[in-house]
Parts: C-alpha cells; structure tokens; sequence
C-alpha cells in the first residue's frame, strides 16, 4: 500500500483542477518562515523553490483579506505565516510552462492541506480513506495474531515478528494520525 509520491501523481486526475488559484492565492508552509529560510540558506531545493514563488503576506490579517477562508481552514492559522504566489496573474500562472515542482506536484498526498472548494476535495478523501482502511486493516490482523499468540505458545515469537512488522508498516502513517483509525 506504501505509495511512492511519483506513484501518486502519475494517479492524480488533473482533470479535477478548476483554475482558481485558490492554492496559490493563500499558502502556508508545513514549516516556520524562519525554518524555511534556514533550509534555503542550507540548500534545501525545495526551500529554495517555495521562497521563489512565494512571497510572505505582511499579516495574518492581510492574507485574511485576500481569502478568510483559506487561512481559518488551516489549524492553529494564527501561528503561521502566509504566502502569496508572485507569478498569479487573475487565477492563472504567468509561468505555467516554467513553473517549478512545488506547483506541478500540488496535491502530493492525499494529506494535502487544500484550499476549501478545491477541485480534489472529493477524490483526497477517498484517497485518505482508503489509506485508513489499509492500516485497520492491519490493526485487525495484529489483533488476530496477538490471539494467536494465545492459543499457540509455539508460534508466539514467529507471530510476534509479523505483528512487529505490522506495527513499521503501520508507523509510516504516524504523522498522519495512524493510531486513531
């Protein structure tokens, strides 16, 4: 079930895309402004990318301005910094033919944060659920084998290894909250 990010956007109907530049309009990133430009100064290509493209909004209540929604749909907004895309001209890329891998690759996940009335809302959820599904489903078969263990003292340390295994598979979806599904 582990997916590669390529494997996922070689998947990615762009259909579903609707042009608003709402995505571009008003950004956060997944790291502080300071962070960020720490990574920049270190090379970090990705880093360095986004600051190309995207320039900080001078306040929260500035990115409010441009799209309320956007900014109060991203938890614990008040703590961020938002970025507005330089080269959005109306709801269009002035770029589009040169721009870089951060805007061919958005979504990358389907844990993507996007923009409310996004075009891939529908199809994201369906890709989380399927994820979460995968790792019940995973969840179930450690519990079957922990049952196991039970009943079969001589299988008890062959099990053990697959409900190890279970649990790393299951530890790659951590950051998105794999220990409540």
């Amino acid at each position: 079930m582990i997916e590669t990010e390529e494997q996922f956007l070689a998947r990615r109907p762009q259909r579903l895309c609707k042009m608003c530049g709402k995505c571009c309009r008003v950004v956060t990133a997944s790291i502080s402004h300071s962070e960020l430009l720490k990574k920049a100064a270190e090379g970090d290509k990705e880093s360095v990318e986004f600051l190309e493209l995207f320039e900080p909004f001078d306040s929260i209540e500035a990115a409010k301005a441009v799209d309320r929604e956007i900014v109060e749909n991203i938890p614990d907004y008040e703590n961020r910094t938002f970025y507005t895309c330089r080269f959005l001209k109306g709801n269009l890329c002035s770029r589009y033919d040169s721009r870089l891998n951060v805007c061919k690759r958005f979504p990358s996940s389907p844990w993507t944060v996007y923009p409310p009335g996004c075009g891939y809302s529908g199809w994201l959820f369906m890709e989380r659920e399927k994820i979460m599904k995968y790792v019940r489903g995973l969840k179930e078969e450690q519990i079957q084998y922990r049952m196991m263990q039970k009943t079969t003292p001589e299988l008890y340390d062959k099990l053990q290894k697959l409900i190890d295994a279970i649990d790393e598979n299951i530890k790659l979806y951590a950051k998105y909250g794999s220990e409540r599904w």
